[in-house]
């Protein structure tokens, strides 16, 4: 009886096509660890700098709170 393996990698040029078998992981998961390495993917290309990231988050928290903080006043 042939095993059935739980997935299977192969590589082109430009594409990296990996196959897994239904049963190994639910699509949803699947999903959350592909954006996980999409994320990663962008921060090994990214220059930006963590001091930088962080001054960036900063700025947009502010932004985002003077335009919604009248929502929250009485």
């Amino acid at each position: 009886m042939p095993t059935v393996q739980p997935y299977k990698i192969t590589t082109s040029m430009q594409e990296v096509v990996i196959t897994l078998n239904r049963s190994l992981i639910e699509q949803d998961k699947l999903e959350q660890f592909l954006d996980y390495l999409t994320i990663k993917a962008i921060q090994q290309k990214s220059q930006l700098s963590e001091e930088s990231a962080n001054q960036l988050i900063s700025e947009v928290d502010k932004a985002v709170w003077e335009k919604q903080k009248g929502l929250f006043e009485l």
